[in-house]
């Protein structure tokens, strides 16, 4: 470290990039710092000066960062944060606060693993709010920029500025109607292809997981239905003889309800596990500890009571 290098630079510059970097504009920054935009345009010329870097160029719908200013967005925002817990340091008391948190998972993990955690926060801390939003398959990749504080997900390659830890495993069952022909016939892999299909696309995908598993096979199968819920799919085939191949978690919880029979799915499969991810800029933050914590220990359990008594 070469601290007659910091002291000659002004750290007051700082917290003016990061700002630009989140509102990418100087008028928000201005307003944001109570600075004038003469002011902010200012600091940015300091700024490009002492990094020796454009940092940012003007487009139609406000400031581009560099691919400079991109790299150093990240190492910014957690040294900023380590200076202020250095300054005063970051508590959370539960009892007391009153913060927001937004978390995204799908209709399943809302309907079957949010409730215990819900309770728990309500119980914990009730001065939290906790806003659930729609998870989308290409939500990994803009974690940070959809502000989202925790997903519940199964997730296999993300960036590398997202942490995650698994809370629990599942694997995928078929479901269909209580009196469907194939309850007697029984499901193979030639009549699992042959039937038609419903699929939950889930941000629209075109494919299943399955599918990729069936072409391995040289095999594929026809979806007659696509539809963006896991609990409406349910629902739907409960009419039909669509086959539907779901999480058993997902299947042990609505089976009763919707008078649905379970069936083997009928290749050999690795399952999955479900993970809470968050984004790098969070890991400190000791409301978020606390968060995910608790999402932890009651998707744990949840998962687990759900699995006992997994038989087909």
């Amino acid at each position: 470290m070469n601290i007659s290098n910091l002291s000659d630079t002004d750290l007051n510059l700082l917290p003016v990039f990061q700002v630009l970097l989140e509102e990418r504009s100087v008028t928000r920054a201005a307003g944001r710092l109570n600075l004038t935009q003469p002011a902010i345009s200012r600091n940015l010329t300091r700024l490009r000066a002492l990094f020796n870097d454009p940092l940012f160029t003007r487009t139609p719908k406000g400031l581009a960062p560099t691919p400079r200013a991109e790299a150093l967005a990240l190492q910014l925002q957690q040294s900023l944060q380590d200076l202020s817990q250095l300054i005063s340091p970051a508590t959370f008391n539960p009892a007391t606060a009153t913060q927001n948190f937004r978390l995204a998972t799908t209709d399943y993990g809302t309907q079957v693993l949010l409730p215990p955690v819900l309770k728990r926060i309500r119980a914990e801390a009730p001065g939290v709010n906790l806003e659930i939003v729609p998870w989308h398959e290409n939500l990994v990749q803009h974690l940070d920029h959809e502000d989202i504080d925790l997903s519940i997900c199964a997730v296999e390659d993300a960036p590398a500025a997202i942490h995650g830890r698994g809370v629990g495993s599942d694997r995928f069952i078929c479901v269909i109607r209580e009196d469907h022909p194939l309850i007697k016939r029984g499901l193979s892999l030639e009549s699992y292809a042959t039937y038609p299909h419903a699929l939950i696309t889930m941000g629209g995908a075109r494919k299943g997981a399955i599918d990729y598993l069936l072409e391995e096979r040289g095999l594929s199968r026809r979806i007659a239905l696509r539809v963006p819920h896991f609990v409406a799919a349910l629902a739907m085939i409960s009419q039909t003889d669509l086959i539907l191949t779901v999480p058993y978690g997902l299947a042990v919880s609505f089976a009763e309800q919707y008078k649905l029979t379970m069936l083997p799915f009928p290749m050999e499969q690795k399952g999955f596990t479900y993970s809470i991810i968050w984004h790098e800029r969070h890991m400190k933050d000791p409301g978020h500890i606390w968060l995910r914590q608790l999402v932890f220990e009651e998707l744990t359990t949840a998962l687990e009571e759900l699995n006992v008594g997994f038989r087909v």
